[in-house]
C-alpha cells in the first residue's frame, strides 16, 4: 500500500497533458525568427523546485486588453508546456506546483520575436513570482 500513492501521483504528475507546441495566432506558421517562443519550466518529479504550467494570456494593445486565452484546469490536462506568439507585450498566468502546494502568479512580459523565454516559479516571502530566463533561439 505504501508503494501505491507514490505511483499515483507521478502518474497524475506524468498525465497533466502538456501539449506542446501551441500555435497563438492567425495565419500561416512563421519561423522562429518571427515569434517569441513561451516555454514552462518542468521539473524532476518529486523534486523541490515548483512546476509551471501556462493557464493564459492577454495580449497588451495600447487601445488596452487584447486577445485572451485560457487552457485547460490547474491539475488537469490541455496544458500547453510551450506556446508560440508575435512578438509585443503580454500578462501571463502562470500555474506553479509542487507536492500539495500551488500559487497562480501573473506578469507582464515585452517579448521579442526570435527569442524563447522559460518561465519558472518561485517563492519568496509566501509570495509567488514568475522568474524568466530568456534563452537565444
Amino acid at each position: 500500500m505504501k508503494n501505491v500513492i507514490p505511483f499515483i501521483a507521478a502518474s497524475m504528475l506524468c498525465s497533466c497533458g502538456f501539449m506542446t507546441p501551441a500555435k497563438q495566432y492567425v495565419g500561416d506558421s512563421k519561423g522562429v525568427t518571427d515569434i517569441a517562443v513561451l516555454q514552462s519550466y518542468v521539473g524532476t518529479p518529486f523534486g523541490d523546485e515548483y512546476h509551471a504550467t501556462i493557464t493564459g494570456y492577454t495580449k497588451i494593445e495600447s487601445n488596452g486588453s487584447g486577445e485572451q486565452k485560457k487552457f485547460g484546469l490547474p491539475g488537469f490536462t490541455d496544458y500547453p508546456s510551450e506556446i508560440h506568439v508575435l512578438p509585443g507585450e503580454y500578462e501571463v498566468q502562470v500555474y506553479c506546483f509542487k507536492g500539495f502546494s500551488s500559487h497562480r502568479p501573473k506578469r507582464t512580459l515585452t517579448l521579442q520575436a526570435g527569442q524563447t523565454y522559460l518561465l519558472k516559479c518561485g517563492i519568496r516571502n509566501d509570495q509567488a513570482f514568475i522568474s524568466v530566463n530568456p534563452q537565444t533561439q
